[in-house]
């Protein structure tokens, strides 16, 4: 399978009720607004909030992504660059959303760059306690380092955010994955796991895969839990 195959697929099945992006229309006015979707991938969130703003720069540095949004919509621009490149042009944004980032508050501050008073940063990201977010804890790859660092770094980061912005609004929000059968969820996580992580599960980690999805079925669906920590910002008054 190919990179955005894998991609499109892990996200196929998550936050089925648009949860996060009608939290967002519920607490920002899109209307006639420039956004920049820093990191948008496929255009997840892009997509669905063009219907409402005014114009959105669709910000990836990988350019596997362009064919998302070839022809598709006019209200789309998508930029191939990285974050610190784009920033030099000087511009100013009414609305940054920033989902499911890297955690590094230096990306913060290039961000800052791009904000006047008015400008609003929304910020989203994962609560690593949810049911999908230990998926690997439970299926015992203990040798796998990288979340325990990502967990540091997201506890920094996240307490770092009121000393560089003023928080509008902090919410929780409960969403989950929620796959057909457990052939599929097994397929979709063990090839988000490799995407993501780089991990290729040996068989003692696939049987213990198996079993844990088994856990999480309810009424034939397989579901995993997802917690979101959803932030609206504005740069502090000086």
């Amino acid at each position: 399978m190919n990179f955005l195959k894998i991609f499109k697929e892990d996200l196929k099945y998550y936050d089925s009720e648009n949860k996060e992006v009608k939290t967002i229309l519920k607490y920002i006015k899109l209307k006639k607004k420039r956004v920049l979707d820093i990191g948008t991938g496929i255009g997840r969130l892009a997509f669905p909030l063009s219907k409402y703003a005014g114009e959105i720069v669709a910000l990836d540095k990988d350019k596997r992504f362009k064919v998302c949004f070839k022809n598709k919509n006019r209200k789309i621009i998508f930029v191939n660059k990285k974050l610190e490149d784009y920033s030099r042009r000087n511009q100013k944004f009414e609305i940054i959303l920033l989902s499911w980032p890297i955690f590094d508050i230096n990306f913060l501050k290039i961000i800052k760059k791009l904000m006047n008073g008015k400008s609003l940063l929304i910020f989203i990201t994962c609560d690593n306690k949810s049911d999908y977010e230990t998926i690997i804890d439970k299926i015992g790859i203990i040798k796998f380092r990288y979340l325990n660092k990502n967990t540091k770094d997201k506890r920094k980061f996240l307490k770092s955010l009121p000393d560089l912005f003023k928080i509008i609004k902090k919410r929780k929000i409960k969403t989950y994955y929620k796959y057909p059968n457990e052939k599929i969820a097994f397929r979709i996580i063990k090839n988000g796991l490799k995407l993501w992580f780089n991990i290729n599960l040996n068989k003692k980690a696939k049987e213990k895969l198996k079993k844990l999805i088994k856990l999480h079925k309810k009424r034939n669906k397989v579901i995993f839990r997802e917690e979101i920590y959803f932030y609206i910002m504005k740069l502090k008054c000086r």
